[in-house]
């Protein structure tokens, strides 16, 4: 039961396919729209550190900086049992070039939940969104990578910067999924749960 669980949980958490993105198209009226209409019906903000705000559902969970009616960066994320997917990143216009920036965003976020971030294939996986992951990286943060036809074979915890850019030159990056993590426990339980699935892909049955 409890590996039936395991299974079952690694792939909603890690394999399943979400929402298309919405590529070129602009994002931030999208997130204003969709934080102002929780918070319009009865979502309850919680005011952190720094002017972050959160909201937190059963499915989703919203941060931003700004207040209840300026949001000035936001990101939606769906809850998994295993991590949080990110779902959908925009920025005022207004503000764009000067901070907060999405990596104070994604820096914030890591220290308060403790738990995996995952990018989906198309999210932010332009030149300036592997800058950002970089500079994450060189903050002490941790990015993994993996295929997500052979998750187990393939997850890879990247040791510099430039062990990136061979994904960014890669035009077939729609099959790879992005990973950010802390250091430390996090990052060694997340390697576990991908040497589990990789111990399963080995052995005949076990998927």
């Amino acid at each position: 039961m409890t590996s039936q669980t395991g299974r079952e949980d690694f792939t909603e958490s890690w394999l399943v396919e979400m929402p298309e993105s919405l590529g070129s198209f602009e994002t931030w009226d999208q997130i204003d729209y969709i934080i102002k209409d929780r918070i319009a019906n009865g979502s309850r903000v919680h005011h952190l550190a720094n002017g972050l705000c959160k909201i937190e559902g059963q499915q989703t969970l919203f941060y931003w900086y700004g207040d209840s009616d300026t949001i000035i960066l936001g990101i939606e994320l769906y809850i998994k049992p295993q991590t949080l997917i990110v779902d959908l990143v925009g920025k005022n216009r207004q503000y764009r070039g000067r901070p907060p920036y999405a990596s104070d965003l994604y820096n914030a976020i890591l220290k308060g939940r403790q738990k995996p971030i995952r990018i989906i294939s198309d999210t932010d996986l332009s030149d300036d969104g592997f800058a950002m992951w970089k500079r994450l990286l060189m903050q002490g943060h941790k990015v993994s990578v993996y295929d997500a036809k052979e998750p187990g074979r393939t997850f890879k915890t990247f040791t510099s910067p430039e062990e990136m850019d061979e994904y960014l030159g890669d035009r077939n990056y729609t099959r790879y999924q992005f990973v950010l993590t802390e250091a430390g426990e996090v990052l060694a339980e997340t390697r576990s749960l991908f040497n589990t699935r990789r111990y399963r892909e080995l052995v005949p049955g076990l998927l």
